[in-house]
């Protein structure tokens, strides 16, 4: 049995890029309105689950037909736009903010948070480690 206080030997095999949509094959603009739609979408599920709302209530809170919620609540993005979610949150009277940064600070701030994980994974400093054969 392994010491509890051994490190599990891990070796990264896969570097992305720090968005899954454009990991996934998605073109950079097609991974930008993905990306939106799924924060979006999140913060709209979010809210719908912490106030416990069914969707009959749903469907008359957002005025549209039952169908239209269960594609909202099965995460069915492709049948939404971003303006719909957009008056989605409106009307669940949340407040949608668009944020717009220079690229090298985007990745600068992504390089510090996977950083960050990586040290609570291994508890250590930015080490690579090896998988015993």
């Amino acid at each position: 049995m392994r010491n509890a206080k051994t490190p599990i030997n891990v070796e990264i095999e896969h570097v992305t890029t720090n968005n899954i949509f454009v990991d996934l094959g998605f073109s950079p603009a097609q991974a930008v309105e993905l990306t939106i739609k799924s924060d979006l979408h999140r913060s709209l599920l979010e809210h719908i689950r912490a106030n416990k709302m069914t969707q009959v209530e749903l469907a008359k809170v957002l005025q549209v037909h039952q169908p239209d919620v269960s594609n909202l609540l099965r995460g069915k993005l492709n049948l939404f736009s971003i303006t719909k979610l957009c008056q989605y949150a409106d009307r669940l009277k949340l407040k949608v903010r668009i944020e717009v940064q220079e690229e090298r600070n985007i990745e600068k701030t992504m390089r510090t948070r996977n950083q960050t994980m990586q040290r609570a994974i291994t508890g250590r400093k930015r080490t690579t480690r090896r998988l015993a054969a």
